[in-house]
């Protein structure tokens, strides 16, 4: 997956910085992994303790939002579901301990009879480095897009 980052990267035309490059292995990638292998408790390490999910209704605490979506994933996965997800960026700001990175996720669910359903959800990510480990602070998720808006981005 680091690979196909890199790439994603190389086609943007960006100069991958170390610190991007850290956080697409130590963030992204991560991610990426948890919602496929339905590990909430390791996407949870992905956040700070006191992190904000902003959403278009509202605001909640991290912790209730990863209790959400644990049973979210627990009830898909009894169902026979999968879930997966990949990132495209629009704009890539960090340093040694900050950053920040907006785009539009792909969070895709296939059921068991093997029919996919995506869904298209613009972002904004806020991050730090805290002892030697990127963290989100805020992620703030818009309304729904399509397709065509994600295809827009580069891949």
């Amino acid at each position: 997956m680091a690979a196909h980052i890199a790439m994603l990267v190389a086609l943007l035309g960006w100069v991958a910085s170390p610190t991007s490059r850290e956080i697409d292995e130590t963030v992204w990638n991560v991610l990426i992994e948890t919602v496929a292998t339905s590990d909430i408790a390791r996407m949870g390490t992905m956040y700070f303790p006191n992190a904000v999910l902003v959403y278009p209704k509202g605001t909640a605490p991290i912790d209730k939002t990863l209790e959400q979506w644990g049973r979210q994933m627990a009830e898909a996965k009894a169902k026979g579901s999968k879930a997966a997800l990949a990132f495209r960026f629009r704009m890539r700001q960090d340093d040694a301990t900050t950053a920040f990175e907006t785009g539009i996720f792909r969070y895709t669910v296939t059921d068991k009879a093997g029919v996919s359903t995506p869904i298209f959800i613009p972002f904004e990510i806020l991050m730090a480095k805290q002892n030697g480990k990127w963290r989100i602070l805020m992620e703030r998720q818009f309304e729904g897009v399509t397709e065509a808006d994600w295809n827009k981005l580069p891949e």
